[in-house]
């Protein structure tokens, strides 16, 4: 399905259904995908994901209906649906009405490949098989997936704006294991672009197999203050954190952010900047949010200094601006406020990852975390998670023994007040719970990290 041929079909169904305040938003995803796990091929599909979610206002009451077919007799009845639900929804006085044909146009932005939208399973398996000899012939386990995704979105109001997007994704995770039960060592890789064609597996792969291979026998460590060096994936979750806890405008108008009453003053370290960059190289969403509202670039924090949050349509009204055009798209998870689709963290000087190690006497290099938690005190964006696939000593300057899992928890913008080097180059790191969204970081370095928990004792 094409893009003009979707929203063709949403202008039809908004017709038929004649409600003068309504809005449609529609995707069509095409994945295919390959999981693999124990060095074998244990799941390879290929799914279509139809999604259809519309709202309508009737007297500034504003009600929503979903559907997964895309039909103009489905999307017309859902229309219907949410029209009559309308009169028993609570009055939203702010409700600013759905965008208008003379909302700005959104850049064009070619995030297509035609490689990645025609990849077979053949060549998804092809593309495997090195992966899986690599890892086999180190003596590990291989698991992960590789995702490619062709996905269309567009929205149209009954006020007469309409827009698409046509858009790829290709996905590469790969774990090496020592063992099948997920006990012993683990390393890991991860890529992400627009086009099958540019993803690194070998690289990942072989990032996967030496992590994991220098991560047997890992001892353990104390709790305490350790300077550590973050690897990009780390960092990345924890800005990934901190925009869900604090970067939209409802953390703001609730007074939880780390932001609130503090817009304009310093609140972490001077070497940090954090963006909203949908137009940039790194992003992959769809240039305008699923209001229709053009997406564009917002400085969030510039020098360490809080310089905004991202909007919809109704918190911008409240605030007396625009639309960042940064309304969050339907989500499993429930409703929610804006959020940012894009996130860049601005890199330092440091040639190398290998450079921010050379710098710690004694300390941690950290490859990644999980079972992250930004909710403990988010007003100082205190945060708390487990090390993961590679948590490795450095003693004078050098990566020297492997180390068990640690817990650490800091506030992540006191921590970065202690942070003195970043690497040049940015990592990619695909949101896992929002179709397009992203997070770019660097590695960094932080002096005095607080683990508040060991290692697990042998």
């Amino acid at each position: 399905m094409k893009g003009a041929e979707l929203a063709s079909m949403l202008n039809a169904a908004l017709g038929a259904a004649g409600e003068p305040e309504a809005e449609v938003f529609a995707t069509f995803a095409r994945r295919g995908f390959a999981r693999f796990a124990v060095s074998e091929l244990g799941q390879h599909m290929q799914l279509e994901e139809p999604s259809v979610v519309v709202r309508v206002a009737r007297d500034r009451r504003v009600a929503e209906a979903s559907c997964s077919e895309l039909s103009e007799h489905a999307i017309a009845d859902a229309i219907r649906s949410a029209a009559r639900t309308a009169p028993s929804v609570p009055r939203d006085e702010g409700f600013p009405g759905f965008a208008r044909a003379d909302e700005p146009e959104p850049p064009p932005m070619a995030r297509h490949s035609a490689r990645t939208a025609a990849a077979t399973a053949e060549e998804r398996v092809e593309l495997l098989s090195p992966v899986f000899s690599r890892i086999r012939a180190a003596g590990l386990l291989a698991t992960g997936v590789l995702d490619t995704t062709s996905r269309v979105e567009a929205v149209a109001t009954s006020h007469g704006l309409t827009r698409s997007h046509e858009s790829t994704l290709a996905t590469f995770k790969v774990w090496a294991l020592e063992s099948a039960g997920g006990s012993g060592a683990a390393g890991h890789g991860m890529a992400a672009h627009v086009d099958l064609g540019s993803l690194d597996l070998e690289a990942q792969t072989e990032q996967a197999v030496v992590d994991a291979l220098r991560g047997k026998n890992a001892g353990s460590l104390p709790a305490g203050r350790y300077d550590t060096v973050l690897g990009a994936l780390a960092l990345a979750e924890l800005v990934e954190w901190l925009a869900m806890i604090g970067l939209g405008a409802r953390e703001l108008e609730q007074g939880l952010s780390p932001l609130a009453g503090r817009l304009g003053q310093r609140i972490t370290a001077d070497s940090f900047d954090v963006m909203e960059d949908p137009l940039g190289p790194h992003a992959f969403a769809a240039p305008f949010d699923r209001e229709g509202v053009a997406r564009r670039q917002v400085p969030l924090i510039r020098g360490g200094i809080a310089q905004g949050v991202v909007h919809d349509r109704a918190t911008a009204a409240r605030a007396g601006i625009t639309s960042t055009g940064n309304a969050a798209a339907p989500s499993a998870f429930g409703g929610s406020g804006p959020s940012p689709s894009s996130l860049v963290v601005r890199g330092g000087s440091a040639a190398s990852l290998d450079e921010l190690i050379g710098g710690v006497d004694r300390g941690l290099y950290v490859r990644r975390l999980h079972y992250v938690n930004g909710y403990l005190e988010p007003r100082r964006a205190v945060m708390t998670g487990l090390t993961r696939d590679g948590t490795f000593l450095i003693e004078g300057g050098k990566v020297t023994k492997p180390i068990e899992s640690m817990r650490f928890t800091d506030s992540l913008l006191e921590a970065l007040e202690r942070a003195d080097g970043m690497t040049h180059s940015l990592t990619v790191a695909p949101n896992w719970w929002s179709a397009g969204g992203s997070v770019a970081a660097p590695a960094v370095r932080i002096r005095g990290l607080n683990f508040s928990s060991g290692s697990r004792q042998k």
